[in-house]
């Protein structure tokens, strides 16, 4: 598992804060905090999680914002590195509500640097990256120090580079720079020197390599992690300047210090790069360490939301007891009232109690009630349309094998046959019907669709399908893509016997290009249903498709849109 960098402007906030808190307490507080900034595994996120939870009740019950603010940074730190994205946002904005309540300070500006910083961070996760760049910029009206300015300037650039706009990133890179080499930190300086190569590169092909092999050295001298960045971002400058073999080597080199690193992420980006470039004896290997490192996030997702559940109960049991004690002590009360008075203040005393608790418990009923009349509601529209939707399709079929079965007319395997086929039919209902929206992520949809061919004898491979932009591509052309790829790999799927299919996804400007491949038996182009189907969604969005093949040459496809 990646351990997490130690982030400088979170360093910083610990700085500022743990001397407002006693000294008993600073021991724990620096060991989860940099327990969860150095990490090993989730399990080591999870403990301080708990622990920084709990610090958040207390400094909450005494009214101590400052802790406040320190706890509510740090679960948001964790949630991130996490993944849970929302959690995340919303402690670090209520950390931002505690701190402006406050009055001003040079400490609470570093805070509020430093979160501003997490925030940019995390809408950039998002692909939001309009919104992270407003953030960076509103961490500046606090930022007083060289190291603070050069991590924003350097994350701002990275937006840019996001965005593709490279000519807006060189000139904010090269002022970094002057500020980075007045800084005593040989590492921030090929970070810097590293990302100013990257630019030039991408505004004119032949710059940028000196920059980029200049960090190259510093990160060999210091046995800097990041020097696998730099191995890659070589490997991807020869390879867009027709050096195959150079961006080999440093491919290879990355996927050596990946595996010494023992970092998943690298390892997937590595054997990426290497089946980018030809290398077809690393595409099982690309597909088992994606498989895994989807199975993981998996369970560490599961463990924190598990966390989180039972946590939730715990405090759940906590009400409890304290309502039973709280209960206790109200008929204690009562009896001692009632042995020193039977007085008419005891009669009403008792009448109220009653009153109150009848009352809650009519409220409660009928609130269930209501609540339960919504869902039937509910329930019973939902089933209508999909009782619908199966009967026109799938319910006829159905009793025209119960026919067959009751006449005998039919072998097993003709009953077996019926049954796949009305399997299909189901699947294509909702395959066949799904509707893009905005609301979905939709690299993960494409993704969805083509893992669905795979099987045992087929391997899939998508690459750079989460780099795009999608929020920059609208509704209709998502649509459009979603079925011409959809016709491409049914077609795969029913005549070229392939049993490797690649897709990769490439931004260039406006323009998003996809392009298919598959090793299967190859045809003559002769444009029928299917072809003829994705050629005239695509150009009804106003893009162009190509198709290349030949007998046992495969089948490729270029979609530009």
């Amino acid at each position: 598992m990646k351990k997490l960098k130690k982030s400088f402007l979170f360093f910083l906030l610990g700085i500022v804060v743990l001397p407002s808190f006693s000294q008993n307490n600073i021991d724990s507080l620096s060991y989860y905090s940099e327990l969860a900034q150095k990490y090993v595994n989730e399990s080591d996120l999870n403990k301080s999680y708990l622990f920084f939870d709990k610090y958040l009740k207390l400094a909450i019950e005494k009214e101590e914002k400052d802790k406040i603010a320190y706890c509510l940074s740090r679960k948001a730190s964790i949630e991130l590195n996490l993944g849970f994205y929302d959690d995340s946002e919303i402690n670090a904005i209520e950390a931002l509500k505690v701190i402006n309540e406050q009055e001003k300070s040079n400490y609470l500006d570093k805070i509020k640097i430093s979160l501003f910083n997490h925030l940019g961070i995390l809408y950039k996760k998002q692909e939001n990256l309009d919104k992270a760049f407003n953030l960076y910029k509103e961490a500046f009206r606090y930022a007083k120090t060289q190291s603070d300015s050069i991590i924003l300037f350097n994350n701002i650039s990275n937006v840019y580079k996001e965005k593709k706009e490279f000519n807006k990133a060189l000139p904010l890179l090269k002022k970094t720079y002057e500020k980075a080499i007045k800084v005593n930190d040989s590492l921030i300086l090929a970070m810097v020197v590293d990302n100013l190569g990257v630019v030039k590169s991408k505004i004119n092909k032949k710059d940028g390599l000196h920059e980029m092999l200049q960090a190259l050295e510093i990160r060999k001298k210091k046995e800097d992690p990041k020097l696998y960045t730099s191995y890659s971002h070589l490997s991807a400058y020869y390879k867009e300047n027709g050096e195959q073999l150079k961006a080999k080597v440093y491919a290879l080199k990355s996927l050596e210090l990946a595996k010494e690193l023992n970092n998943s992420s690298y390892l997937q980006n590595s054997l990426g790069l290497l089946v980018e470039l030809g290398s077809d004896t690393y595409s099982k290997e690309y597909k088992k360490i994606t498989d895994s490192i989807n199975s993981v996030t998996q369970n560490n997702t599961n463990k924190f939301a598990l966390l989180k559940y039972d946590k939730i109960e715990e405090e759940k049991r906590a009400r409890e007891s304290e309502l039973k004690a709280r209960e206790s002590e109200l008929k204690a009360r009562e009896k001692e009232l009632e042995a020193e008075s039977k007085s008419k203040k005891l009669l009403s005393y008792q009448f109220l109690v009653v009153f109150v608790a009848s009352s809650s418990l009519v409220g409660y009923f009928f609130y269930r009630e209501k609540n339960k009349k919504k869902v039937v509601e509910n329930v019973i529209q939902t089933e209508g349309r999909i009782s619908k939707t199966v009967h026109d399709v799938i319910a006829n079929d159905i009793y025209q094998i119960m026919v067959k079965l009751q006449g005998q007319k039919s072998s097993t395997t003709e009953i077996l046959d019926d049954l796949d086929m009305i399997y299909h039919k189901a699947r294509d209902i909702s395959r066949n019907n799904y509707v893009i929206d905005d609301t979905i992520d939709f690299a993960e949809i494409l993704q969805d669709l083509v893992s669905s061919y795979q099987n045992k004898n087929l391997t899939v491979i998508t690459n750079h399908i989460h780099t795009i932009n999608w929020q920059s591509v609208n509704i209709h052309k998502k649509n459009m893509v979603y079925r011409a790829l959809k016709e491409l790999m049914t077609n795969m799927n029913k005549y070229s016997r392939a049993s490797l299919v690649t897709i990769a996804f490439e931004e260039k400007g406006n323009k998003v290009s996809i392009i298919y491949k598959d090793n299967g038996v190859g045809c003559t182009i002769v444009k029928r249903n299917g072809l003829v189907n994705a050629e005239n969604r695509i150009k009804s969005v106003g893009g162009h498709i190509i198709f290349e093949s030949a007998p046992n040459k495969g089948f490729k496809c270029k979609i530009t849109i």
